[in-house]
């Protein structure tokens, strides 16, 4: 291997990186809502949480119709779509995660208060 190939992978790699920031940087799964205030219900907040999971569930969801088509062979779907879909899908779900470990962490510890 030459040192213009491993230039030339680390650039596709790199475009690839790129490509995948642009993506979660334009996905809407994880943007502030504005509409939420310190004065709104609890109803409001799980309805909010609820719009985040179907998001979520849809980004995962058309990366499954991207993998299977680019699986039976559709022409129409690249192996940098397939990858790039799958990215936003982990990149949605481990934000999703998150969100759940700090919510838990914060009801613990509202539990362990002292009335």
């Amino acid at each position: 291997m030459t040192i213009n190939n491993v230039t030339g992978v680390r650039a596709d790699i790199s475009d690839i990186l790129a490509k995948i920031r642009e993506v979660s940087n334009k996905s809407n799964v994880f943007t502030e809502n504005k509409g939420i205030s310190a004065t709104k219900n609890f109803n409001d907040v799980l309805s909010v949480a609820k719009g985040a999971l179907t998001q979520v569930d849809q980004v995962q969801t058309e990366a499954e119709k991207i993998k299977t088509s680019y699986i039976a062979g559709d022409t129409n779907v690249s192996l940098s779509q397939v990858v790039l879909s799958s990215q936003k899908s982990k990149l949605a779900f481990e934000g999703l995660v998150t969100v759940r470990n700090k919510i838990l962490e914060a009801y613990k510890e509202i539990m362990s208060m002292p009335v």
